[in-house]
């Protein structure tokens, strides 16, 4: 009887004692990733172009390449966002989980902005020559 009496005067009146739900996992926390773990490999002194310089401008160009592709993403996301919704909050942003047709379109631009932007790397450069030298006609 008496461990009845500390109970209560310990519970402020008309507060409920009764445990919490579970809380329910954020719909972000059921998505997939769409990036994995950085993992540290030791290529900072490898070059694979023959040019430790060359190798730095081609980092860059793929980085500036995956920048803009995210850019655009998150861009074609907030568009939705509007049309949809009227209003956009960066947490409406992050979120967000495309449909499958919203993925598939996503993929396809994906794949032909690649192919516009890094096709020229793999062009016939045999015939290459410098800069401002003088070309012979046949």
């Amino acid at each position: 009887m008496a461990d009845d009496k500390k109970k209560k005067a310990e519970t402020p009146a008309g507060m409920d004692m009764s445990p919490a739900p579970a809380a329910k996992a954020p719909p972000s926390a059921n998505r997939t990733k769409a990036a994995s773990d950085f993992i540290k490999a030791d290529t900072d002194a490898a070059v694979f172009l023959g040019n430790p310089h060359i190798d730095n401008l081609m980092t860059i160009v793929i980085a500036m390449g995956a920048e803009i592709w995210a850019d655009r993403q998150r861009s074609r996301i907030i568009e939705h966002l509007l049309s949809t919704k009227g209003k956009v909050t960066t947490e409406m942003i992050e979120q967000y989980v495309p449909t499958d047709e919203q993925k598939t379109a996503w993929a396809a631009e994906r794949d032909a902005m690649t192919k516009r932007v890094y096709s020229v790397m793999a062009r016939d450069t045999s015939k290459a020559r410098p800069f401002g030298e003088e070309r012979v006609f046949n």
